[in-house]
């Protein structure tokens, strides 16, 4: 089996399909955030309990985890039923692909490891406990934790930065958000904030435009 991460685009996409693969990405990369929020915050001590709680912050923080874990290997799911996170990237964002393509490497890097603990842990939950012990414990090595975060960081700013862009890359976005009925999920208020501004701005020039001769 080869050392070497998979690099590159996996499948091809018309950009009508690649777009509907970047909205289910958008979505997930929102729940991923989430899931980040509430495993730095519980591990910060940040989140107030309720009094009496029977779980610890360190307790709520290894149940977050376990789920962000999951959720984060999806992204370099092959299985073909899954949304292979870079390849809408690649279609939809081509001044980019250098940092898309330095960004996949790093997630395929830790994709072994990650893929380990969700079929074993997060989602599947495979009936051996040794198998969950050794899925676990794969996660913990030094080398495999700061490979881990650097993909982590690296994979929310390059999302980020291309939310940035997305209005001006994909022009059809808002149109297929509304056809999807998924223009109002909080995962998308940039777009709205961004359709409003639009619609409010005046139009027309004020040096062109005179109302006493309109």
């Amino acid at each position: 089996m080869s050392l070497i991460p998979f690099f590159g685009q996996r499948t091809q996409l018309s950009r009508e399909e690649a777009i509907e693969h970047y909205i289910l990405l958008r979505l997930r990369f929102e729940d991923i955030k989430r899931l980040g929020f509430l495993v730095q915050n519980f591990h910060a001590r940040a989140i107030q309990l309720p009094n009496g709680s029977p779980f610890s912050h360190a307790d709520l923080k290894d149940t977050a985890r376990t789920a962000f874990f999951g959720w984060f290997a999806t992204l370099t799911d092959k299985d073909g039923r899954a949304i292979y996170a870079f390849d809408p990237l690649f279609v939809l964002f081509p001044d980019d692909r250098y940092q898309i393509g330095l960004v996949q490497i790093e997630c395929e890097a830790c994709h072994g490891v990650l893929h380990q603990f969700r079929n074993n842990v997060a989602f599947h939950g495979r009936a051996e406990v040794a198998a969950q012990i050794k899925a676990r414990q794969a996660l913990r090595g030094e080398d495999t934790f700061l490979d881990l975060e650097s993909a982590r960081q690296d994979f929310h700013r390059l999302m980020a930065d291309l939310v940035e862009e997305e209005l001006n890359a994909i022009p059809e976005l808002p149109a297929k958000l509304a056809e999807f009925d998924v223009c109002r999920h909080p995962a998308f208020a940039n777009v709205a904030s961004a359709m409003r501004a639009v619609s409010s701005a005046p139009q027309g020039s004020a040096f062109l435009s005179c109302e006493v001769l309109d």
